[in-house]
């Protein structure tokens, strides 16, 4: 049995700063093997950060006309903090091609963000593109429903050599696929697997709607390989609530604060949709139990306990949920990031932008056990540890300043 483990960490997110010892090769590799039009790869060039904005409240909410309106409509006890703790959130830029044929142009497709975080995790890891053998992708809006987006990023990147899966478990969605991914390698049956996630809020938000404050957008990608032995996957659990399956859907309707008039258009699309209330309440009431419950198997399988752990990565869909859940596991705060002020709810990219950002900023070293937690809509929880890799460590750093 092959050891594996991360060995790189990449993401696409929309108005960040490229590090400057990875830009130029971003850029050869965007240029010289994807088809991704120049609009997403100039501003890396010229201004070292991705393409796309930081947009604050008082931009997307309280300079509105109708924002008085919106605050009406708000829940009672979330009119005093409307916002709930995010401060700004990314958006992505809209599709290039779509400003020159379109009357209505559309943001930037999920595959494209896709392709910007895929490309930043190769050239973070160092391997030759023709070495990966399988992506696996998770979008929350895939450009279409069928076929869903996997061949098409495999594409995008040019890896000839790979096969593409599609995984699905909503925020847990990376989390699911390291799992996946480092059972294949560790069995041998794959050598050097690439994980995509996305979530491109502005393709489906409804700004009328009292949660759209808290969403953002954002593309992460991680590669798993064999590593050292004595690195890497250290142990795994997931369970599932298939009983609050409806409680969060996707559903064609018009905004909130729509008027609907018998001529002209309704701006009726699919919208995320907090569908049942009944289960809603209950996802809500369950969610620190199900992640500790996640969190202790892996424990277990690891035979490790919350001590043992040196960092913590999670998911953020609110503002206090990683705290709540870090500290019912029993992990101190200085052993976590939190990002959610600044890009919102990024989904199933979260928890590997968590895990980057740290990386980033020297907070995970070599050896250290990482506990990577997440729940998928109220259904899905999965929680991995593993033991980082030199490689994962080197991936990140700033070779001009690292001993």
């Amino acid at each position: 049995m092959h050891a594996a483990g991360l060995i790189a960490i990449g993401a696409y997110l929309p108005a960040q700063t490229v590090p400057e010892h990875k830009r130029q090769r971003l850029v050869s590799y965007l240029r010289t093997h994807t088809p991704l039009p120049g609009a997403y790869i100039e501003p890396i060039e010229k201004d070292g950060r991705h393409a796309g904005r930081v947009e604050t409240n008082d931009e997307g909410w309280i300079s509105q006309p109708w924002y008085e309106a919106w605050l009406d409509r708000l829940p009672a006890k979330k009119r005093a903090n409307p916002f709930g703790g995010a401060i700004q959130r990314r958006r992505v830029p809209l599709d290039p091609t779509s400003i020159a044929t379109c009357i209505h142009p559309h943001p930037m497709l999920s595959s494209d963000a896709e392709t910007l975080a895929g490309a930043s995790a190769i050239i973070s890891s160092g391997i030759d593109k023709e070495e990966i053998d399988l992506v696996m992708v998770s979008s929350l809006v895939p450009d279409r429903h069928v076929p869903l987006n996997a061949s098409l990023v495999q594409h995008k990147l040019g890896l000839h050599c790979a096969g593409a899966y599609n995984v699905d478990t909503c925020c847990s969605s990376f989390i699911t696929m390291l799992e996946i991914a480092e059972s294949l390698v560790r069995s041998g049956v794959k050598r050097n697997v690439l994980l995509v996630v996305s979530s491109v809020d502005s393709l489906i938000n409804d700004r009328s709607d009292y949660h759209s404050p808290y969403q953002g957008d954002a593309a992460a990608a991680g590669i798993v390989s064999r590593v050292e032995q004595g690195f890497g996957y250290l142990g795994s659990h997931a369970v599932s609530q298939g009983s609050r399956h409806k409680a969060i859907v996707f559903r064609s309707r018009p905004p909130v604060l729509g008027r609907q008039l018998t001529q002209g258009p309704s701006y009726e699309q699919e919208f995320v949709t907090f569908h049942d209330p009944v289960l809603i309440k209950e996802i809500g009431e369950h969610a620190q139990q199900d992640v500790v419950r996640v969190a202790r198997g892996a424990l277990e399988r690891a035979g490790l306990q919350p001590a043992d752990i040196d960092f913590f990565v999670s998911h953020q869909p609110v503002v206090w949920a990683a705290d709540a859940w870090r500290e019912a596991i029993g992990i101190p705060p200085s052993r976590s990031m939190e990002s959610f002020s600044s890009f919102a709810n990024i989904a199933c990219a979260s928890a590997p932008t968590n895990l980057l950002l740290a990386l980033e900023q020297g907070r995970i070293h070599a050896g250290d056990r990482v506990m990577l937690v997440s729940p998928g809509v109220g259904e899905n929880h999965i929680a991995v540890i593993e033991r980082a890799s030199p490689g994962l460590v080197r991936s990140a750093a700033d070779p001009t300043t690292a001993c």
